[in-house]
């Protein structure tokens, strides 16, 4: 049985502490590209109820409703 030195312990516990340091680094880079893409999609969805709100109101009935149905198109079978 090997036993591990204060040395081999110093050299795998600065491993670890390296690759920890550069997994947050990443995971800090991705909280900010994931931020800006938040931003993003609110600034979009601002502009696009801007838009919506130029639109006249005659065009408002026009939206195809059928994608919302709950309603059945097909009847149950008698028994």
């Amino acid at each position: 049985m090997t036993t591990m030195t204060e040395g081999d312990v110093q050299t795998d516990l600065n491993a670890v502490n390296d690759q920890l340091t550069t997994l947050v680094d990443e995971l800090n880079k991705i909280n900010a590209a994931r931020e800006q893409l938040v931003t993003q999609i609110q600034n979009l969805n601002g502009v696009a109820m801007y838009l919506r709100g130029k639109l006249p109101s005659d065009e408002e009935g026009t939206v195809d409703d059928t994608t919302n149905s709950t309603e059945r198109s097909v009847e149950y079978p008698s028994d």
